[in-house]
């Protein structure tokens, strides 16, 4: 990730908190079919004092040849939205666009324990609408859908970051985007206001 100083963001709470938000994400990995993708979610799990990233693959996905210890990096993106230029007070202007995104990189790990396969696959679930349970499934239907799928973890030894929420602006120029987002209506935009608001510096 091309990370420029005033948008790096490294608060480890602000991070996780991203991908527990926004848990669908994009696994990339390479290997004999060069590089693949797959858009998968993703649970994050505790470990010490970070976190492991788990999910799943069909079996029948090439991706899967890259689990057994792969490398791999894994994209989250949060909330994003166009900046028109006519929102800054400090003209001239360009339009820009403000999002966060963070990607981990790290070594993939397979998931053989039928119980972790288990807790993962109902950590999915927890929001279910519908209250879907699991172990309430038949054991021989469970067992098929189990055996169609790859699981593994994602252990990161590198976590880059990116905030950029018009932090390369004047105060004022930033309040202004807010305010112009906020006024859209839309449910995104009002998020990324809400960020924007966040980074604004501490008086």
């Amino acid at each position: 990730m091309y990370l420029r100083p005033a948008f790096a963001e490294t608060d480890t709470a602000r991070i996780t908190a991203l991908i527990r938000d926004n848990p669908f994400g994009l696994l990339v990995t390479t290997g004999a079919n060069g590089m693949e993708a797959s858009h998968i979610p993703f649970t994050l799990l505790a470990d010490g004092e970070g976190f492991r990233l788990a999910g799943h693959l069909a079996a029948g996905n090439g991706q899967c040849a890259a689990l057994a210890g792969g490398r791999a990096l894994a994209v989250f993106s949060g909330p994003h939205a166009y900046v028109a230029p006519g929102w800054y007070r400090t003209q001239p202007a360009v339009p820009t666009w403000d999002y966060c995104a963070v990607h981990v990189s790290g070594r993939l790990s397979l998931t053989e324990d039928e119980g972790e396969i288990l807790a993962s696959l109902r950590a999915l679930a927890t929001d279910d609408p519908a209250g879907f349970d699991l172990d309430a499934l038949a054991r021989d239907y469970r067992g098929k859908m189990i055996a169609g799928i790859r699981a593994f973890t994602l252990k990161p030894d590198k976590i880059e970051a990116q905030w950029k929420m018009s932090q390369n602006r004047s105060p004022e120029d930033r309040l202004g985007v807010a305010a112009a987002l906020r006024a859209s209506g839309d449910a995104t935009a009002d998020a990324v206001a809400a960020l924007i608001t966040q980074t604004l510096p501490k008086t």
